[in-house]
C-alpha cells in the first residue's frame, strides 16, 4: 500500500513540474500572467529594443501612459514613431532618472518600488528593469481574457491612486485632445480636494495639433475642389 501512495505522489509531482516548465504566475511586479522566453528571443528582442539610461531629463512630450507607485513617484512614458522614453519623477515633478528605447508600436508602464515594468504591446513582452538600467525579467504576456482585462482596465487606465491622492492624465487643449491618442498633462488631487498639475506639455501638444488638423483640412479642400473641377469639366464636355 505504502509503495502504492509513493508512486501516486510521484506522478502528482511530475505533472506539477511538467505543467509548470516555462511558465511562471505573474510576470515580476506585474498582475500579468506569463510564459518564459527562450535566451535566444530574449538577446534579440533587447537588441531590437536598445534600451539606454539617459544622462539628463529627455524633452517633454505628451503623456502616452503612466503609473504611480505607493511612495508617490511618477512614472510618465511619451514617444513618437519608434524612439520611445519614461521619465520617473517625485510626487512634486522633479525628474530623477529615466530610459529610452526603440518601440515602433504601444506600450505601457507599471511601476512597483524602484523597480519599472515595461509593456510592449505588439511583442506581449514584460521587462522588468532597475533603475540603475539592469535587465531584471523578461517575459512573454499570455493572450487570456484575464489579460485583456487588465490591459484596458489598469495598464491602460488614465487614473491612479497612491497615498490618498488621485492622478489623473488629460488633454487641455480644447477640442483638438478628441484627436489626440496622447495625454497634454498629469493632474493630482489630494484627500482635501486640492489640486496640482504635475506635468503639463499643454501649449507644445496644442501646437502640434493645431499644426496637424490644419494640414488634414487643407488636404481634404483641395480634395474637395479637385474632385469638384473635375466634375465640372466633365459636365461642360457633355
Amino acid at each position: 500500500m505504502l509503495k502504492y501512495i509513493r508512486i501516486i505522489c510521484a506522478t502528482l509531482l511530475l505533472l506539477i513540474i511538467l505543467t509548470n516548465v516555462g511558465e511562471e504566475a505573474l510576470a515580476k511586479n506585474t498582475g500579468f500572467s506569463t510564459i518564459t522566453l527562450p535566451k535566444e528571443d530574449i538577446d534579440l528582442f533587447l537588441d531590437s529594443i536598445n534600451i539606454s539610461v539617459p544622462k539628463k531629463e529627455p524633452q517633454k512630450k505628451a503623456i502616452k501612459c503612466f503609473d504611480v507607485n505607493e511612495s508617490g513617484q511618477i512614472a510618465i512614458g511619451c514617444g513618437d514613431s519608434n524612439y520611445k522614453t519614461v521619465c520617473i519623477y517625485t510626487s512634486s515633478g522633479v525628474f530623477q532618472y529615466g530610459y529610452s528605447f526603440k518601440c515602433s508600436g504601444t506600450f505601457g508602464i507599471e511601476m512597483d518600488d524602484n523597480h519599472l515594468t515595461i509593456y510592449f504591446v505588439r511583442s506581449d513582452v514584460a521587462l522588468s528593469i532597475s533603475p540603475k538600467g539592469e535587465i531584471e525579467s523578461i517575459a512573454k504576456i499570455q493572450n487570456t481574457l484575464e489579460n485583456n482585462s487588465y490591459w484596458n482596465n489598469v495598464v491602460f487606465s488614465t487614473r491612479r491612486k497612491a497615498k490618498n491622492s488621485e492622478y489623473i492624465i488629460k488633454n487641455n487643449i480644447g477640442f483638438l485632445g478628441l484627436f489626440s491618442s496622447a495625454y497634454s498633462e498629469l493632474v493630482v488631487t489630494n484627500i482635501k480636494g486640492e489640486t496640482n498639475t504635475i506635468y503639463d506639455v499643454s501649449s507644445s501638444q496644442l501646437l502640434k495639433m493645431s499644426l496637424a488638423f490644419t494640414v488634414i483640412v487643407a488636404f481634404i479642400t483641395v480634395a474637395v475642389l479637385v474632385v469638384d473641377w473635375q466634375f465640372k469639366k466633365l459636365k461642360d464636355e457633355c
